[in-house]
């Protein structure tokens, strides 16, 4: 590069910083001389226009200005929501983390509370993906329950608790439905057991418990299928799919019969 075509250079570099330098300060400048009310109204005004991109640029320079105001914890709340509000979910969820974090007392912590798990919760994708956001809401649903129990929210807290671990139910459930297409069925029943251990609450666990059951007509294991079936119908024996599964089982206590009776005929012929 020539001298002076470095020279020009570093005179746009130059002129770059000191325009990024003017808008910033500009920023602050829009305070200057405001009180905390003035500054507050402002914010206000533009949050309820909808104009949220700038409700988060002037609360950035509120929460610098007026950090001790008792509007403080407001200011935190409002700028979580405008994000929320923006669908940018993982800014929403660290900011309302802040406003749990910082201001427990505040009544606007309970609300805060509860979008912490909202917002992971919109983040949470397809049940075929991965499910790390689907987790974290499931937690932060958790730990809102326990610290806010008697809350107006707490039941949907709970509904949403049980929303997130169908949706890991289904992922462990449909992952055995794979297996068990693929004739697979050992590696089948893991994925069923992960849905019985961890998620028998859900509606995925007796449709777990009666697949599993006939994994074992693939290894023609008729004993085992007997026995799942069984435990199928003495555990949701009010299930639409229990007279199914009584006939499976009757299907299978004929098949372990006849087993028996071949095994002694075979018994038999080799004595013979």
């Amino acid at each position: 590069m020539s001298p002076r075509l470095r020279g020009l250079t570093t005179i746009a570099v130059m002129a770059l910083m000191i325009f990024l330098l003017a808008v910033g300060c500009g920023k602050g400048r829009r305070y200057e001389g405001l009180s905390a009310d003035a500054a507050w109204a402002k914010i206000v005004k533009y949050f309820n226009k909808g104009r949220y991109l700038d409700t988060v640029e002037h609360l950035e320079v509120f929460l610098i200005n007026h950090a001790g105001s008792a509007m403080a914890d407001s200011a935190q709340y409002l700028l979580a929501e405008s994000h929320f509000l923006m669908k940018e979910y993982i800014i929403s969820a660290s900011e309302f983390e802040k406003l749990y974090g910082q201001y427990p007392q505040s009544p606007l912590a309970i609300t805060g509370g509860y979008k912490i798990g909202l917002s992971y919760y919109k983040l949470s994708p397809r049940w075929n993906l991965d499910q790390n956001f689907t987790m974290k809401a499931i937690d932060a649903f958790q730990n809102f329950v326990e610290d806010f129990p008697e809350s107006d929210k707490d039941e949907a807290a709970t509904e949403m608790i049980e929303v997130c671990r169908d949706k890991l139910a289904r992922k462990e459930y449909e992952g055995g439905r794979l297996y068990h297409k693929m004739k697979e069925p050992a590696s089948a029943r893991i994925y069923y057991d992960s849905v019985l251990n961890n998620y028998y609450d859900t509606r995925y666990a007796p449709l777990a418990q009666y697949y599993k059951a006939g994994s074992y007509e693939l290894s023609k294991d008729w004993q085992s299928a007997m026995e799942g079936y069984s435990i199928f119908l003495e555990k949701f024996d009010d299930h639409e799919w229990a007279v199914k599964a009584l006939r499976n089982l009757n299907k299978a206590r004929d098949k372990a019969v006849a087993a028996r009776e071949e095994g002694r005929a075979q018994a038999k012929s080799g004595n013979g």
